[in-house]
């Protein structure tokens, strides 16, 4: 009985520690556009990372570009259902620039769009821009597509418009970690 009080108090403990996060394995990683030159990614226990050294539009590259596109896809599967992203884009504004960003997420399970969302950053946003997007339906693969596009044009102001580090985290619902952790308890139980 004691052992079975010190494994329950483990489990929820890792239950607690894990944050309701799940491992999520990405596979097809692309990244196109005429701004990926030098472009990475790494991945982690449920998150992606994307760095750009040389996405950036506007006065200082030499000579000036002042428009170009950053196209990243990849499919996410969990043996747990995920219901959200989470996202940030770090990078740098000014003058004139302006990065539109949008992501589409597929569900392959269930085919169908699952979630969206786009958003138009110029001088006046906070950066790291940050979003929370919320499936309309669980799945345990989908693919996202995102899509930036950075602008600068010549005006008498300093333009600059980039883009450094994109990350990602795709999570389960809530309680799906909790009521695994719970099945597992009452297993425990009834040794």
């Amino acid at each position: 009985m004691r052992l079975t009080r010190y494994i329950s108090c483990a489990v929820m403990a890792l239950v607690l520690a894990c944050g309701g996060q799940a491992e999520v394995i990405f596979s097809n990683v692309m990244i196109e556009g005429t701004l990926v030159d030098g472009a990475s990614y790494s991945t982690g226990f449920s998150d992606i990372d994307f760095s750009f050294p040389d996405a950036v539009v506007g006065d200082p590259p030499d000579p000036p570009r002042r428009f170009g596109n950053i196209i990243i896809t990849f499919e996410a599967q969990s043996d747990l259902p995920l219901d959200r992203d989470t996202l940030s884009i770090l990078g740098a504004l000014s003058g004139s620039g302006i990065i539109f960003f949008n992501e589409v997420v597929e569900d392959h399970v269930t085919p169908g769009i699952i979630a969206t969302h786009n958003a138009l950053l110029d001088k006046n946003s906070d950066l790291p821009y940050t979003a929370d997007l919320l499936f309309e339906r669980t799945s345990t693969h989908v693919k996202v597509k995102k899509t930036f596009f950075l602008s600068a044009l010549d005006t008498a102001d300093f333009d600059l418009a980039s883009v450094l580090l994109v990350e990602q985290k795709l999570l389960p619902e809530p309680g799906t970690l909790l009521t695994v952790a719970l099945i597992g308890l009452g297993a425990l139980r009834r040794r």
